[in-house]
């Protein structure tokens, strides 16, 4: 007998919803090798929401994520709406207003996006060939997902009086005009959040067998000072086992076209993470192939979704690249129990890429036409390699 698994299904705005139900049939086949169904239970969130409910994020949607705890989310945004209805309305776009708020009710603190190459697919990276040794690259981004700069004003704000925000500058993003004479951005990380997220982040690095790489600014910041000082206290006293070295942001961004010399996990804040592992994603190939899981690392609730943007130019022409999407599909799938069927998509999308089949961010000239890949043939491909 089939177990159920109930997940909340955030289809989302722009080619979003089109490679989500790509992702979603790999993710139904492929859970049934661990004898479990996924129930997907729609829980509308982004524009396409507000067109039918008047919001971004609906009070019902919210509450029926956090309810079931586990969430598979399409991804949300499109500059269409962002520079029509966001522009009269800030406080409903919903990169802001439906992504922070399912991390910070979920407290989702571990956001995990791997970047791994394989020697045999090295001709699909945008580095050099030669820089991608025979074992290949193993980059495992934990982005510190709350606190910092993404949340400060908006955490610290109401601890401020009214004369100190006005002298100083702090605002929320919802009202900035563009005509203040200072803005202040508040960031900031809290001693507890912190030494959780670097044993979380230890440990992984340990069951991996791989070092912790620390991304900071200590040279300059003092809360990037306060990072470094934690990391290295808790790798001497508590994961002396466990290889730490110290990376400036700047020169870990100029490191990511020589991919070996950045071989580990890779810890960073919320700030320093969002742009590194995008920068990564696209030094690997595309964006399309990025997959990406937000992690409560408490009760495991978790919200799993690609970090690859919704592509709206491409929005229904069956032409965005789901491959990101399925493979955080496979995250997901690890992280209920599934874990033959994780294994099974991964293996399917390397071998299709091996077999030479592409979607367009990935095809070049010298690749065949007869094996160019639309969004549903993408997920139909996978699925028949597994």
């Amino acid at each position: 007998m089939m177990k159920e698994k109930r997940i909340a299904l955030i289809k989302g705005d722009g080619s979003g919803p089109e490679m989500i139900d790509a992702a979603c049939a790999v993710a139904v086949e492929a859970a049934k090798k661990d004898g479990i169904q996924i129930i997907f239970e729609e829980t509308p969130m982004g524009w396409n929401a507000y067109e039918k409910y008047g919001d971004t994020l609906p009070d019902e949607s919210l509450k029926k994520a956090v309810e079931i705890g586990i969430v598979f989310l399409g991804g949300v945004g499109d500059p269409k709406f962002d520079e029509t209805i966001g522009v009269k309305n800030p406080e409903m776009k919903p990169e802001a207003r439906a992504l922070l708020a399912l991390r910070k009710e979920m407290k989702l603190l571990l956001n995990f996006r791997p970047i791994v190459y394989h020697k045999s697919l090295a001709h699909l990276a945008r580095v050099k060939p030669e820089n991608i040794p025979s074992e290949g690259v193993e980059q495992i981004f934990i982005r510190f997902l709350l606190e910092d700069s993404y949340f400060g004003t908006t955490d610290l704000i109401d601890e401020i009086n009214e004369n100190d925000r006005a002298r100083l500058g702090i605002k929320s993003k919802d009202n900035v005009i563009g005509n203040e004479e200072i803005i202040t951005e508040l960031s900031y990380y809290r001693k507890e959040t912190v030494e959780k997220y670097f044993r979380e982040a230890f440990s992984y690095a340990r069951s991996k067998k791989l070092p912790l790489i620390s991304i900071d600014k200590a040279n300059v910041m003092s809360r990037y000072d306060f990072w470094r000082k934690i990391a290295t206290k808790i790798g001497k006293e508590e994961f002396p086992d466990v290889p730490l070295s110290h990376q400036y942001v700047d020169s870990a961004n100029a490191l990511l076209f020589t991919p070996a010399r950045l071989h580990g996990v890779i810890a960073c804040g919320n700030e320093h993470g969002d742009i590194l592992s995008d920068g990564a994603a696209a030094a690997f190939g595309s964006m399309g192939m990025m997959c990406s899981s937000a992690i409560n690392p408490d009760n495991g609730a978790a919200v799993f979704e690609s970090g690859a943007g919704t592509a709206p130019s491409r929005a229904g022409q069956d032409k965005a690249n789901p491959l990101g999407r399925i493979l955080t599909a496979a995250m997901m799938l690890r992280h209920i129990g599934a874990v033959n069927g994780a294994s099974a998509i991964e293996e399917a999308v390397n071998n299709i890429l091996k077999d030479g089949y592409r979607t367009a961010d990935l095809f070049s000239a010298t690749d065949d036409p007869n094996k160019l890949l639309g969004t549903s043939a993408t997920g139909k491909m996978v699925i028949s390699y597994i």
